[in-house]
């Protein structure tokens, strides 16, 4: 849905964030995928507002049609267990960065002037916190997906 992979993994984070922190929101006996799709549609158009001045934009009609198609909601339940146990994983001078960025949505500016340090040091440690994210979630992902298949056949059984 955005032409940058390092977007979209941005974006991808930024949602599993805002998943994690409005869990308590959801609905057990609704449809969890459609929940989650509903604010990665949101997310997305997000950032599409931010990224107004890049040359290359999708219509908000073609990401709502690719948005509307069947995704692996157990791959994203994993990446979602995951990505809450790295957040938790992370150091606490980097959790507080990305509490201030993720959480509350602050600008780096605001960031910048809470933690008292110069803007290009947020805008690097946020950079290493994607990072750190990314590697511990790809590293986690498997297990994760194993052991939900191991609960989903323990439980059949």
């Amino acid at each position: 849905m955005v032409p940058n992979r390092s977007e979209a993994e941005d974006i991808l984070q930024e949602t599993n964030l805002i998943l994690c922190q409005k869990a308590n929101e959801y609905d057990p006996d609704g449809h969890f995928q459609g929940w989650a799709f509903k604010i990665a549609r949101f997310q997305v158009l997000k950032h599409m507002t931010n990224v107004k001045r890049s040359k290359l934009q999708f219509s908000t009609e073609f990401i709502e049609e690719v948005a509307s198609e069947e995704f692996d909601s157990r791959k994203i339940l994993a990446t979602q267990k995951a990505l809450a146990i790295c957040y938790e994983l992370l150091p606490d001078s980097m959790k507080v960065i990305a509490n201030l960025r993720f959480k509350q949505d602050q600008s780096i500016k605001f960031i910048s002037k809470s933690v008292n340090r110069p803007l290009g040091a947020i805008s690097s440690t946020l950079y290493r916190v994607r990072q750190k994210l990314v590697d511990c979630v790809q590293d986690k992902i498997l297990s994760i997906e194993s052991e939900m298949d191991f609960k989903k056949n323990y439980d059949k059984g």
